[in-house]
């Protein structure tokens, strides 16, 4: 008899005595077929799923193969934005069907760069996904303009295309979608909203790279998409960022901003090469950050489909527990990053079992877990608060709008502390391009733990 059946029927045998509590609340048992997972949890002593194999390490490096063409840029010493960061530009813009990319030194400097070369303004109001880090709103602040912030739909983390109608008054000047964990945004619909009302619309794709609605990559969106390559990123370089648009003068104007405010297309002078022309920054992507990249794009789009074939099963098999609801990709979505594979977590649905009670279980397995970011709303953080308290904003807005209770109160996301206190986050860079057995091991890691509810609790 081959093991698997032998566990099956050791499984079906002690059924009743191992899912005592399980089965008194109404949830039916549900177990996979390669592994008996009804022995002790590892979390109270019994041996993890997992034993002694490691995950894929990330970021991934082919010394062999890399190597030569790091030294070649460190041995010519041009060091400073050259040929291997238009080449990268040209790749990625390539990659995703606009007409320009324009690298910067990071992430967040894509996204404050955005910002900062659009008309908005003190009084403006940017209404933004509040399920999101810090750095995604930094340009806004920086224009002196106004975060809105509209709730997001807890079944795709994404912001709600219905509450963002309902946040637009007649101060709204732009949107900022962010694909979090790299699940899509509804970006047709929000494109909808935008041209109806005049709106610009920034994507914050920093952790999307090559998602797609319909065929079309996040981040073509709007005006401005914004990535970043940070080194856990599905693209690493280490640090690193890029803007993708298809608008030649906002174009111009986001290099002369970059490169000291220097002259660059339609941004023109009459002066010298080295007069600066607008008010700008120096936030060129370097050439050896650039080659980093180069080699990681090559295996990107593998990586992207691998990601999706493994996001794909684990949604098929993962969905069967009741105590998880995988994120839901929203309809015309035809990809993910899979950046991070979230998920819901239903404490009601596993006899009340804590959630973290569940993810200190699931990691005892061998299975990387997190709750994903933490209790603490964009829109409540002290960032703000001191913002609001600076010279520049009290000169641009009423004492009634700068009041931090009230601005923290109108701008209360139900669904956004119902997410935060049930997401689940499996994330530890290679785990999405792990094979078929990694992704089994996930599942009996989760069988496990759901047929062991009452001891665990």
């Amino acid at each position: 008899m081959k093991s698997n059946e032998i566990s099956r029927r050791r499984f079906i045998g002690t059924l009743a005595a191992a899912t005592t509590g399980v089965v008194a609340s109404g949830i039916t048992p549900v177990f996979a077929n390669s592994l008996d997972t009804t022995d002790k949890p590892a979390i109270l002593g019994g041996t993890p799923v997992r034993g002694s194999k490691k995950w894929l390490q990330w970021p991934q490096w082919d010394a062999e193969k890399f190597n030569p063409k790091m030294n070649e840029v460190m041995g010519n010493r041009v060091w400073s934005r050259s040929k291997n960061v238009a080449e990268f530009e040209k790749k990625w813009s390539g990659m995703h069907g606009t007409k320009h990319c324009l690298t910067t030194v990071n992430g967040t400097n894509a996204l404050s760069a955005a910002w900062m070369q659009l008309d908005i303004g003190p009084g403006d109001e940017i209404i933004c996904s509040p399920y999101t880090f810090s750095a995604s709103i930094f340009g806004i602040l920086y224009k002196g303009a106004m975060p809105v912030f509209a709730d997001i739909d807890p079944e795709t983390f994404q912001i709600d295309p219905k509450q963002i109608e309902k946040k637009i008054t007649p101060k709204t000047k732009g949107i900022l979608p962010v694909h979090i964990c790299g699940y899509p945004s509804d970006m047709p619909t929000i494109m909808k909203i935008a041209k109806k009302h005049n709106l610009y619309v920034v994507e914050d794709a920093c952790q999307a790279h090559l998602a797609e609605i319909g065929g079309k990559k996040v981040g073509t969106f709007g005006n401005a998409g914004c990535f970043s390559f940070q080194a856990s990123k599905n693209l690493p370089i280490g640090e690193g960022g890029a803007i993708l648009t298809n608008d030649t003068e906002y174009y111009d104007r986001l290099y002369s901003y970059h490169n000291f405010g220097y002259a660059s297309g339609s941004v023109s002078g009459q002066i010298s090469s080295i007069s600066a022309l607008i008010l700008a920054n120096k936030i060129r992507m370097a050439e050896y950050q650039a080659v980093i990249g180069l080699c990681q794009m090559e295996k990107l789009e593998e990586q992207h489909k691998k990601r999706n074939e493994n996001g794909a099963y684990l949604n098929e098999k993962l969905a069967a527990y009741p105590g998880v609801t995988p994120v839901k990709l929203h309809k015309g979505a035809t990809s993910a990053s899979y950046y991070i594979y979230a998920m819901v977590y239903n404490q009601d649905k596993l006899d009340g079992l804590p959630r973290q009670r569940f993810i200190d279980a699931i990691r005892a397995e061998g299975v990387p877990m997190a709750t994903g970011y933490p209790n603490d709303p964009l829109y409540a953080q002290p960032m703000i608060s001191e913002v609001f308290k600076s010279d520049f904003y009290k000169n641009s807005y009423t004492a009634g709008e700068l009041d931090f209770e009230k601005y923290k109160e109108d701008n209360h996301c139900p669904e956004l502390i119902k997410t935060y206190n049930s997401s689940l986050w499996m994330w530890q860079g290679g785990l999405m391009l792990g094979s078929k057995s990694d992704m089994d091991d996930i599942i009996n890691a989760f069988d496990k733990v759901h047929n062991n509810v009452a001891k665990l609790k």
